[in-house]
């Protein structure tokens, strides 16, 4: 460690070594900060291979914004040719070992999916994602390591697939038959690892290694077993991202990272003692693994259900009463000021169901959408203001990045991923473009539920089972929140389809 050098930084010993480099602790010297320093085995002999290792970390420190990867500082090449970055030091170690309850190891999932669809919305793809990639931070939030270095090309006249820069257990089989990389290949191995993460192995990879790439091409034609307490919905979605046929296989991380959060699954009990889980202490600013960005509202769109009143009425609200029938009887000489004196609200004309409010502030919420509300059941919750879309929207997937959510619209002719199944008003209490926070609100739970998904569905679409849909919630765009437009969307996706259709018109 004494011949080892690096401009600006104090290298003060080991943090861990694997078989392509080593990872030191090492202090920043310019800000005082303690950092992860990890060198390369491999030798960058090329000047083509060393252009192509610093685009990409280029393209990887372009995303350390994104809360779920780990953050590149700096990096650069060693005068022998070694490549070298500086990450965020990590000190809860990766999930490499660590065995999850459903709940969390969703959760892990869902996280990490949503990293991999920033990633590869800007072309950048990971190829080694595993457990021991996924570190926890000073927070206790998973973050993905190890952009650049994983797609790094390897040296010298190496054939063996192997000792490239994967992982087997965990790569994807078209690797194996030396097929271009692409995003598919990061979809089978986040499968893997969460797969992993609930049983404690790799899926269809025996304990004792596998000895070739014949045998190795051999297991993946075996079907990916059940896992013991894992719910059956979970491992479909799990099975279906490592579809050995890339063809089959989920569509895209974030067509993963949706079907992952649609599942629903309670939080660990905590007194169960069959999960070691990562500890997660509280942070305000990021979610608990327990309790993921990107869940699915609970079911049920129905008005709120209110506990019956207690026996006895005391002084105090007996004055409670008397001042809300007040405001009541207040309210109602104004409505019917309104209806004697201004005349009765006008409706615009369009189709059957289709119209619009003379109260101003409803009637630019949507932002020129033309909506309805008439048969429309997201308008059917309490409190929720919500309206139906008149012309269908669909959507490619959806990419969120540090809560700023994107999606392309797409004709409903064309493949899509999602579509609008209603729009509703920020509840008032709401000031955040952040899509984590939006989906978590309980009016926003209950209008963009997947009961009200279901009720909404028009035609042949109603005979779909109800397990294959899946919602969420698409809020605005930061760009356009600042901009003043303050309703978000409920869109909805058929798990494991792309469709070229609408079925909510």
């Amino acid at each position: 460690m004494s011949d080892l050098s690096v401009p600006g930084y104090e290298i003060k010993g080991v943090l861990g070594q694997g078989g392509f480099g080593v990872v030191y602790l090492a202090l920043q010297s310019a800000v005082g900060r303690e950092v992860a320093l990890k060198i390369d085995n491999r030798v960058l002999l090329s000047d083509r291979d060393r252009r192509r290792f610093l685009r990409e970390v280029t393209a990887a420190g372009a995303l350390s914004a994104h809360p779920h990867v780990v953050p590149v500082y700096d990096a650069g090449l060693l005068p022998d040719g070694r490549p070298y970055m500086v990450l965020e030091l990590c000190p809860g170690g990766s999930l490499a070992g660590r065995v999850l309850s459903p709940a969390e190891a969703r959760d892990v999932g869902v996280r990490i999916a949503d990293a991999l669809a920033a990633a590869h919305g800007q072309g950048v793809l990971h190829r080694d994602v595993k457990p021991g990639n996924i570190l926890l931070n000073r927070y206790g939030q998973v973050a993905l390591s190890d952009f650049g270095l994983a797609t790094m090309p390897a040296s010298g006249p190496e054939t063996s697939v192997t000792r490239e820069s994967l992982t087997p257990s965990y790569a994807p089989p078209e690797v194996f038959e030396l097929a271009e990389p692409s995003p598919a290949g990061d979809v089978y191995a986040l499968a893997a690892s969460v797969y992993a993460l609930l049983s404690g192995r790799p899926p269809r990879f025996p304990e004792s290694g596998v000895p070739n790439v014949a045998m190795i091409l051999a297991l993946h034609r075996l079907p990916v077993p059940d896992i013991p307490g894992v719910p059956l919905e979970l491992s479909a979605v799990l099975r279906q991202a490592l579809a050995s046929d890339p063809r089959q296989r989920t569509p895209s991380a974030a067509a993963l990272r949706d079907a992952l959060a649609a599942v629903p699954l309670a939080p660990r009990s905590p007194t169960s003692g069959r999960h070691a889980a990562p500890v997660v202490p509280y942070s305000p600013n990021a979610p608990s693994l327990s309790a993921g960005p990107r869940t699915s509202p609970p079911p049920g769109a129905q008005p709120d259900t209110r506990p019956p009143a207690p026996h006895g009425i005391n002084k105090t609200l007996i004055a409670i009463i008397a001042a809300l029938s007040l405001v009541i009887v207040s309210g109602a000489g104004l409505i019917i000021y309104r209806q004697i004196v201004q005349g009765p609200e006008t409706t615009q004309a369009g189709p059957p169901g289709t119209t619009r409010t003379a109260q101003s502030e409803k009637a630019s919420v949507f932002a020129g959408l033309e909506t309805y509300t008439e048969d429309c059941p997201a308008a059917k919750v309490r409190d929720g203001g919500a309206a139906c879309v008149r012309e269908s929207e669909c959507w490619g997937g959806l990419v969120i990045t540090a809560g700023d959510t994107k999606a392309r619209r797409l004709g409903c002719e064309e493949t899509h991923s999602w579509e609008t199944f209603a729009v509703a008003p920020m509840p008032d209490d709401v000031e955040t473009y952040v899509q984590q926070d939006i989906a978590k609100h309980p009016t926003v739970k209950r209008v963009c539920s997947r009961t009200v998904l279901l009720a909404s569905r028009v035609g042949t679409a109603r005979s779909i089972a109800a397990g294959r849909w899946a919602a969420d919630v698409m809020p605005p765009s930061q760009a356009q929140f600042e901009d003043g437009v303050r309703f978000y969307r409920c869109i909805a996706n058929l798990t494991g389809q792309e469709p070229r259709r609408s079925f909510f018109r």
